[in-house]
């Protein structure tokens, strides 16, 4: 415990201490042209004078599939000509090692779509406006209908530059300018090639375009550092708590062999247990007839799974349901130090606890109401045991398949737990994850906040450079 309480303290020290990059935080550190004038496109803004505004029909080679004859999945191949699809999209290239194979004459169905090196594509079903640029091409490559393939038409543009046009805040604008507000699921022809972009000269293009190549990968690089660094501290964070709930916290106390295996030794003193015999309820809620209808602004809280999270309930987007509809989903109320338990869907296994003094609430039927037996367990100590990793194994063992039915209660009921054989105990061990597992969140929590401000300023960096809105001409060496 001690190794792994002083490991921690040093990666929050460590992440706490002064650290440099060489990334200007803010658009107005970067220069701006001498002159600008009116684009007069109103999701590019104001220009630089030289620049000027082109369209996508007039400078680009535009082609998507026009369906498929029939082809089934039982076609695809180990080998043969790629079959490109959006989900091959990876970082901005395609990703060949996950594309299918298709036969010559499937590929020969459309050679309009028959991909060279330096293509640029785009989706348009799905993610729209995914881009990948293709590069490593070794064979011959086909498209399948959600993607468009584009290249320059007459010189006017550069690839790498128009890479970055359609990864910028530009294209997205336009594309909800186009669709007025509407669930528009589809990227058509006829719209794409009347995109309207700012285009500098060809050597401002190349410019541009190397600046965004450097400028982009260290801001990436740094992005990706901090997601690892997160990913570590939510490892320790499982670690404490699995070694915490299983093993106390004196290092010196006498072990016993648990006689289970996942489990392993335990204090001497300490107790395994079913679920079943540590508490007084253990049953899910249900969604009232009406499903969402019945929703409304105000009334008695209806948690759902969302609002199910490690680090507490979570309100923001919870819903309310009326007296009347409460009254006769009675079985379905929380107290407070009751535990819930998502036992569907992508959530399954997270926990909380209901907070003292929280308001009358009920769960839906994706949510277990655990209710412990107050004079054999504690709360927050059951709270670490659900989310050690142990019983997180066994949730996701126990799951069943890809369906919606998730855990039983039954499965609940038998989950076999290590608990000291006194509530003193239970709660110093609760108090000291508390402190501990608060360290680590508030770390998270801030480095979170870090990468989300490095990708907004990535999205505006991209986007103030592909405009002409800052002029990088004499940044790149």
């Amino acid at each position: 415990m001690s190794a792994l309480m002083s490991g921690v303290d040093k990666d929050i020290q460590v992440k706490n201490s002064q650290e440099k990059y060489d990334i200007k935080l803010g658009i107005h550190e970067w220069k701006h042209y001498p002159e600008y004038k009116d684009s007069g496109v109103e999701w590019i803004g104001e220009i630089p004078n030289e620049w000027k505004v082109r369209k996508i029909k007039h400078t680009t080679y535009v082609k998507g599939r026009i369906g498929w004859q029939g082809l089934k999945s039982d076609e695809f191949l180990d080998e043969g000509p790629f079959l490109v699809t959006g989900t091959d999209f990876i970082n901005g290239s395609v990703n060949w090692k996950s594309c299918y194979h298709v036969n010559e004459e499937r590929y020969n169905e459309d050679p309009y779509i028959q991909l060279k090196e330096n293509d640029l594509l785009i989706t348009k079903d799905g993610t729209i406006g995914k881009v990948a640029l293709v590069t490593g091409l070794k064979t011959k490559a086909t498209l399948n209908s959600g993607v468009f393939v584009t290249r320059p038409l007459s010189g006017e543009y550069l690839t790498n530059f128009m890479y970055w046009l359609l990864n910028s805040e530009v294209f997205e604008t336009f594309f909800k300018y186009i669709s007025n507000g509407s669930t528009i699921q589809h990227l058509y022809q006829n719209v794409f090639v009347n995109f309207s972009f700012a285009l500098p000269s060809l050597l401002e293009q190349e410019l541009i375009s190397n600046f965004l190549d450097h400028e982009i990968s260290k801001v990436d690089t740094l992005i990706e550092k901090k997601q690892r660094f997160i990913g570590l501290l939510e490892e320790k964070r499982s670690a404490l708590i699995s070694y915490a709930v299983t093993k106390g916290l004196d290092p010196d106390v006498k072990m016993k062999d648990s006689g289970i295996e996942w489990i392993g030794e335990i204090p001497e003193s300490w107790i395994i247990s079913k679920l079943k015999h540590l508490t007084s309820k253990i049953g899910s809620g249900k969604t009232p007839r009406g499903g969402s209808e019945i929703y409304s602004d105000s009334g008695i809280v209806f948690l759902r799974s969302q609002n199910v999270h490690f680090d507490g309930l979570r309100l923001d987007d919870v819903v309310y349901i009326d007296k009347s509809i409460d009254s006769e989903m009675s079985s379905t109320r929380v107290l407070s130090d009751d535990v819930l338990l998502n036992i569907t869907g992508a959530s399954i296994g997270r926990s909380s606890i209901v907070p003292k003094d929280f308001p009358q609430a009920n769960v839906n039927q994706h949510v277990c109401i655990i209710r412990p037996l107050q004079k054999q367990i504690d709360s927050r100590f059951l709270h670490y045991e659900l989310s050690s990793d142990s019983i997180q194994a066994l949730i996701f063992s126990n799951e069943n398949g890809t369906s919606r039915e998730g855990l039983t209660f039954l499965q609940i009921s038998n989950f076999i737990i290590a608990t000291p054989n006194n509530l003193n105990e239970q709660r110093l061990i609760a108090d000291f994850l508390d402190r501990e597992t608060e360290k680590i969140d508030t770390l998270i929590n801030k480095i979170s906040a870090q990468i989300e401000k490095l990708k907004e300023y990535r999205t505006t960096l991209i986007s103030a450079a592909v405009t002409g809105k800052i002029d990088v001409r004499e940044e790149v060496a």
